[in-house]
C-alpha cells in the first residue's frame, strides 16, 4: 500500500501531541494540497490573501474567521466545533482563534509564479496600512515571516488618514 493512502486518526494525533504543540503543525505537503492544523489562541491583525481556495474544519472551539467582503467591509464568519467552512480565492481573511480552538485547514500548494499576500487594515476607519508577499512554501513560518516588517517599523501600522495606530 502507498504510504499517502494509509488512514491517519487526527483526533488521535492532536491528543497524543497536545502538549507539545506549537502555534500550528503541517500534517502533510507532499501532494497537491498543505494540510495543517493551527490552535487558539492567536493576536492576528492581518488579513491573508490566498492565491487558492482554503477549507476550515473547527475541530474544536471557536473561529472567527475575519474578511473582506467585496465592498471592502470588514465581516466575520463564526466556525462552531464541527462547522465545515470554504473560503474562495483572493478573499482577505483574518482567522481569529480563542484559547482551546483548533482548527483543520487544507490549500493547495502554490504554483511557482503564485505568492500569497498579507494586509493590514486600520481598525478605526479601514483604510489599507501595509501591504506584503510571501511564498507560502511553509505554513509553520508565513504569517511570521510577513508580520516581521509591521513589527520592525510603527510607522507602518499607523493610518495616514486618521491617525490610528494598529495594535500587534
Amino acid at each position: 500500500m502507498f504510504p499517502h493512502l494509509k488512514g491517519f486518526n487526527l483526533k488521535q494525533w492532536i491528543d497524543e501531541n497536545r502538549n507539545d504543540w506549537g502555534q500550528r503543525r503541517v500534517i502533510w505537503q507532499d501532494s497537491d494540497f498543505i494540510a495543517f492544523v493551527t490552535r487558539g489562541p492567536n493576536r492576528r491583525k492581518d488579513y491573508h490573501i490566498n492565491p487558492g481556495d482554503e477549507i476550515f474544519y473547527q475541530l474544536e472551539g471557536e473561529l472567527n474567521l475575519h474578511y473582506l467582503g467585496t465592498d471592502k467591509k470588514q465581516e466575520m464568519a463564526v466556525l462552531q466545533a464541527g462547522d465545515l467552512f470554504l473560503l474562495p480565492n483572493n478573499v482577505p481573511h483574518s482567522p481569529r482563534r480563542r484559547e482551546g480552538s483548533w482548527t483543520f485547514v487544507v490549500e493547495r500548494i502554490r504554483k511557482a509564479e503564485e505568492w500569497d499576500r498579507f494586509i493590514w487594515i486600520c481598525e478605526n476607519c479601514g483604510n489599507k496600512l501595509y501591504e506584503t508577499t510571501v511564498r507560502f512554501d511553509d505554513p509553520s513560518n508565513a504569517v511570521a515571516n510577513a508580520t516581521q516588517a509591521m513589527k520592525a517599523d510603527s510607522k507602518l501600522a499607523t493610518c495616514n488618514d486618521c491617525g490610528e495606530v494598529l495594535s500587534l
